[in-house]
C-alpha cells in the first residue's frame, strides 16, 4: 500500500483547515475589541503593525443578542421593559450603540463598534490593515486620511481613483507606511458612508516617543453632526431636492453663520462625541442619553486629539470652567502653542490641544457648538452641540450634567478663538484668529522649500450654474467618477472635460496634471454666483503650507457685504467664476502681498472662507492619482472634487493581483469586469501561517520520497 499518498493528503487537508481556522479566528477575535490589531504587533520595536477591520450594519439602541430595545434616562440606558434597573455600564459598553439615544436606526459599525476602533502605530512602521465588507447592500472603501501614501497610491482608499469598491463579502488589504506622525483618522470614501459612522481614529506616534513616565496623558475626541432620521442616500436627495419638516409640511430653512454665510438645510438633530450624545428636544430639554466620559487627574496635563468626522457643520470647541486651552497641532503638524478660549474645527480637520486640570474636582462639559447664529437656533427651539464629560478623578461622578455654562466674553476680557473662517470686529468681546496667525513648530516642516514657485493654479470651489440648477463643482466642472480606478486603469475615463466651461457647468472627470519635483501654488477660491458655504478642502497624498487666507468685505458689525477685491471673476459672462485670476496682474508668479513666508503652518485640510480665498503651496514629491475635494460629504458627492495626476510615468508599480473593474457592454469587445478583492498587496499573518505549514508539508513529502526510494 502506498501510504505516502494518504499521508500527503492528510497533511494538505490539515494545513488548509489550520490556515482557514487561523484567519477566521483573527476576524472573530477583533470583533468588539477596542484594539483591532494583533497583540504581537504595533509596539514601537516592531517594523510591522497589522490590524483587521470588519464593516457591517448595526442598529443603535438595541441589545442585539436579546433582540431588546433600550431607552435613555438620566445619563444611563435601560431595557425598555425594565425602567427601574439601569444596565450596568461594563455589561453594555461598547456593544450597545447609543448615538443620541433617539429611537433605533441603522449605522455602519467597524468590528461592531461605532465609531470604529482607534488604530495606534509608530511613524515609518509598515501598516497592514485587512478590511472586509459584511454589509449586504453597500460596497465600500477605506481612506487613511492624513497618510501621504508615499509609494502606495493603491492604498489611498478612494473609490474609482485608487481602487475598486469592495462588494459584499470581499476583503482588501491596505499596506502602506505610517507617515507622517500625528492625529489622523480613517473613513469611508464612497458616497456618504462617513455620515452613517464609517470612521475611526488613526494615531501615528513619532519614532522617538517620550519615555513612558513622561508621556503626556491623552484622550481621542471624534466629533460628528448627527441626523437620526435619514440615512446617507436620503440626506443627499434631500440636500439636492429639498428638506421639509414632515410634521408641519414646511421647508426646513438654511441656517447661517454669525457673519451671514450660509450653511445648509441638512437637519442637525444632535452632535456626537465618540459616538455618543444627547438629543435636545428643545433649547433646554434633552433626552438624558449617556455621554462619553474622559477621566482626568487633578493638576495634570492632558492632550486631547480632536478629529472632525462631521458631515457638514464646523464646531467651536471649548471646555466648561476652563477659560484657557492651548492648541499645539493641526492635521498632525505641530504649531507654536496658541493659548485660546476655543478653536473652530471643520470636517476633515484635526486639532490637538492641551488642558491643564487645575480646577476643583468635579465634572465639566467638553462642548463642540456649531457656528450657526445661536439666537436663530434658540428661536427654533433647538440646541446644536456635541457634548462629553471631563470627570476629575476623586470628585462626584455625574452621568447627566446640565447644559454648558459658557465662559462670559467681555470687551475688557475678550475670548480668543482660533481658526475662524470669517473676520469679526476688533473692538468686540471675541478676538478671531485665523491661519494668517498660525506658525509651525514642527521639526519636519520645510517652508523654505516653497519660497519660490514653478507654477500657479486657481481652483474655485462653489455651486456654480444657473439658479435652480446649481451643482457642486471645481472651476465649474462637476466631478464624474470614472468606471474604474484612474491609478491602475487610466483608460477608464469616459467623460473628459471640455476646456471651455466658463459659462456652464461641465459634468466630467476633472483632472489637473502636475509634474514631480516642481513647487506649486494653488489659490483656492469660494466665489461667483455659487458662493455662500465655506468649504474645507482636503488634498490627498500631500500636505501643504498655508501662505495666506483672504476674506470678503465686512461691515462694522462683522457681516459680509461683498466678495474679496483680490480675485477677479471677469472671465465669462454669467458670474460663475469658473476661471478666477488675480485682480492685480502684479500678483502673478507668486508675488502675492502679505504671504507668510517664515515658519509657515502646514496642513492637509483647510477652510476656504465664503467670499474669500486661501493660497497654499507644496512641492510635488509623490507621483500618483490624488483626490482633491471638499470634505463636506454632501458637497463631495454632489461633484465638488477633482483628481491631481502627478507624473504618471513615475507611478508606483501596480501590484500583479490588484483588482480591476469596469463596464460590461455585451458587444463582444474585451472589457474589464469586477474581480474579487482578495487581499491586495500584503498578505498578513494568515498567509504567513499558510507558508510555514506549506514548508513543513514539503519537508515531510521530501522525507517520504527518500524513504520510498530506499
Amino acid at each position: 500500500m502506498d501510504w505516502s499518498f494518504y499521508l500527503v493528503r492528510l497533511l494538505t487537508v490539515t494545513a488548509t483547515l489550520t490556515l482557514g481556522k487561523s484567519v477566521g479566528n483573527v476576524w472573530e477575535n477583533v470583533r468588539g475589541r477596542l484594539n483591532p490589531c494583533l497583540n504581537t504587533t504595533c509596539d514601537s520595536q516592531h517594523d510591522v503593525c497589522e490590524c483587521y477591520l470588519s464593516i457591517e450594519h448595526r442598529l443603535t439602541m438595541m441589545i442585539e443578542e436579546d433582540q431588546t430595545l433600550v431607552v435613555p434616562e438620566r445619563g444611563q440606558l435601560y431595557e425598555y421593559n425594565k425602567p427601574n434597573s439601569p444596565i450596568i455600564k461594563s455589561e453594555y459598553e461598547p456593544y450597545i450603540l447609543s448615538a443620541d439615544g433617539n429611537n433605533s436606526r441603522v449605522v455602519i459599525a467597524i468590528n461592531r463598534l461605532f465609531p470604529g476602533p482607534t488604530i495606534t502605530a509608530y511613524e515609518d512602521q509598515t501598516l497592514i490593515v485587512h478590511v472586509r465588507n459584511l454589509m449586504h447592500t453597500d460596497s465600500t472603501t477605506v481612506h487613511w486620511h492624513g497618510m501621504h501614501q508615499q509609494g502606495s497610491t493603491y492604498a489611498d482608499g478612494v473609490a474609482m481613483v485608487s481602487q475598486c469598491p469592495l462588494g459584499h463579502g470581499q476583503e482588501f488589504t491596505y499596506k502602506f507606511t505610517a507617515k507622517p506622525h500625528g492625529t489622523s483618522f480613517y473613513h469611508a470614501h464612497i458616497g456618504d458612508q462617513r455620515t452613517m459612522g464609517l470612521y475611526g481614529a488613526l494615531v501615528i506616534r513619532p519614532k522617538k516617543e517620550l519615555p513612558a513616565a513622561t508621556t503626556p496623558n491623552e484622550h481621542v475626541v471624534i466629533l460628528q453632526d448627527w441626523n437620526h432620521d435619514d440615512d446617507a442616500a436620503t440626506l443627499y436627495q434631500r440636500m439636492v431636492y429639498g428638506v421639509y419638516d414632515q410634521a408641519s409640511k414646511t421647508p426646513y430653512d438654511t441656517t447661517y453663520s454669525v457673519d451671514g454665510g450660509m450653511y445648509s438645510r441638512f437637519r442637525f438633530h444632535s452632535g456626537l462625541v465618540n459616538g455618543r450624545g444627547r438629543y435636545y428636544k428643545s433649547f433646554s430639554e434633552h433626552n438624558g442619553a449617556p455621554l462619553t466620559v474622559f477621566d482626568v487627574a487633578v493638576n495634570s496635563t492632558y492632550t486631547f486629539r480632536v478629529i472632525s468626522a462631521a458631515t457638514l457643520y464646523p464646531f467651536r470647541v471649548y471646555v466648561d470652567g476652563h477659560p484657557q486651552i492651548t492648541v499645539v497641532a493641526s492635521d498632525g503638524f505641530a504649531l507654536k502653542p496658541m493659548v485660546v478660549e476655543s478653536f473652530i474645527i471643520n470636517p476633515g480637520e484635526r486639532y490637538d490641544f492641551i488642558l491643564f486640570t487645575d480646577k476643583p474636582k468635579s465634572n465639566y462639559l467638553l462642548v463642540a457648538q456649531t457656528l450657526e447664529v445661536e439666537t436663530d437656533i434658540e428661536r427654533r427651539g433647538e440646541y446644536h452641540v456635541a457634548e462629553a464629560i471631563i470627570h476629575y478623578i476623586g470628585g462626584e461622578r455625574l452621568l447627566n450634567p446640565g447644559k454648558s455654562i459658557k465662559t462670559r466674553c467681555t470687551v475688557s476680557q475678550p475670548c480668543v478663538i482660533f481658526n475662524c473662517p470669517y473676520l469679526l470686529p476688533t473692538n468686540g468681546s471675541e478676538i478671531c484668529q485665523n491661519y494668517n496667525d498660525a506658525r509651525t513648530d514642527d521639526f519636519n516642516s520645510r517652508p523654505h522649500d516653497v519660497a519660490n514657485i514653478d507654477e500657479e493654479l486657481f481652483f474655485n470651489f462653489a455651486f456654480s450654474g444657473p439658479v435652480g440648477f446649481m451643482e457642486g463643482s471645481v472651476n465649474g466642472r462637476r466631478f464624474v467618477p470614472p468606471v474604474a480606478p484612474l491609478y491602475s486603469q487610466p483608460e477608464a475615463i469616459k467623460q473628459t472635460c471640455d476646456p471651455d466651461c466658463e459659462d456652464k457647468t461641465c459634468r466630467c472627470t476633472y483632472i489637473q496634471e502636475i509634474e514631480n519635483g516642481k513647487v506649486y501654488q494653488f489659490t483656492l477660491t469660494n466665489l461667483g454666483n455659487g458662493k455662500g458655504w465655506s468649504h474645507p478642502v482636503h488634498l490627498h497624498g500631500h500636505s501643504f503650507y498655508v501662505m495666506k487666507m483672504g476674506f470678503g468685505r465686512y461691515n462694522s458689525s462683522g457681516f459680509l457685504i461683498d466678495t474679496t477685491p483680490d480675485i477677479s471673476c471677469s472671465r465669462g459672462s454669467k458670474g460663475y467664476c469658473n476661471n478666477p485670476i488675480w485682480a492685480n496682474d502684479s500678483w502673478n508668479g507668486g508675488n502675492v502681498p502679505d504671504l507668510v513666508l517664515h515658519d509657515t503652518a502646514q496642513k492637509d485640510t483647510i477652510i476656504v472662507p465664503t467670499h474669500g480665498y486661501v493660497v497654499i503651496r507644496f512641492k510635488a514629491d509623490n507621483p500618483g492619482a490624488w483626490f482633491f475635494h471638499c470634505h463636506i460629504d454632501l458637497h463631495n458627492t454632489n461633484g465638488m472634487g477633482m483628481v491631481i495626476i502627478e507624473s504618471p510615468e513615475m507611478y508606483p508599480t501596480v501590484p500583479d493581483d490588484f483588482p480591476k473593474c469596469g463596464d460590461f457592454t455585451g458587444d463582444g469587445k474585451k472589457t474589464e469586469v469586477c474581480q474579487d478583492s482578495p487581499t491586495g498587496p500584503g498578505f498578513g499573518a494568515g498567509i504567513g501561517v499558510g507558508i510555514a505549514i506549506s514548508i513543513v508539508v514539503a519537508l515531510i513529502i521530501g522525507i517520504i520520497c527518500c524513504c520510498c526510494r530506499r
